[in-house]
């Protein structure tokens, strides 16, 4: 997770799952792990494409004449399957926001999930202002976690690396909102403390609800 801060109210009417209060906008160059992100991922993808990539351009190209419910139940589906890794053991340090590429060749915690399914659902067409990333407080399990928040045709959709269903009405009670953002936009709330747990292994091994 990273602190923000001057936050300013917020009159956007973005929809979110959330029954929360004091949504505040925030500026962009406070996410700066998203930024520098979403400008590395429009430099690399334009390189020459690796194993992983190209695995991942395939699946993109099977899914890409779906319909958009159909593409982001895949999407979801599809990423879930891949491995858990917290960043203490893949990168040595407690926050990593895992590009693409790194999140297809070793896995990642749940922000990574967030990151690489909200960069395909854009690949494939979705724009961004459908879209959320949020960092949100897990109150059944104590811990800090990350989803994507989809809206299309009236319909929102929530992609979980916990869950392979996406609907919202399983979320709403659970989890409690940190902040939201996409390429375009940013706030914030009034947030419950965020959960520590401190860890004092350096497998894979995953906690229950802490993933």
């Amino acid at each position: 997770m990273i602190c923000v801060v001057a936050p300013t109210p917020s009159h956007a009417s973005a929809e979110d799952i959330f029954e929360a209060k004091g949504k505040l906008s925030a500026p962009m160059a406070a996410l700066k792990p998203w930024q520098k992100m979403m400008k590395s991922f429009a430099t690399n993808i334009k390189k020459t494409p690796s194993d992983n990539t190209r695995v991942w351009n395939d699946f993109m190209r099977s899914i890409e004449h779906d319909s958009t419910p159909r593409q982001i139940l895949k999407v979801n589906l599809w990423f879930n399957a891949f491995p858990y890794k917290r960043d203490d053991y893949l990168y040595g340090k407690s926050d990593h926001w895992a590009s693409p590429t790194e999140f297809l060749e070793y896995g990642g915690d749940c922000e990574d999930y967030t990151i690489i399914k909200y960069i395909t659902l854009r690949l494939l067409g979705l724009p961004a202002e459908s879209m959320k990333i949020a960092m949100v407080y897990d109150v059944f399990s104590g811990t800090d976690h990350a989803l994507l928040i989809v809206k299309h045709d009236d319909e929102t959709y929530v992609l979980d690396n916990r869950e392979n269903l996406t609907i919202p009405a399983n979320y709403t009670a659970r989890y409690k909102p940190h902040y939201v953002f996409n390429e375009e936009q940013f706030w914030t709330y009034d947030s419950p403390l965020m959960a520590r747990k401190i860890r004092k292994d350096n497998n894979d091994q995953v906690l229950t609800g802490n993933q």
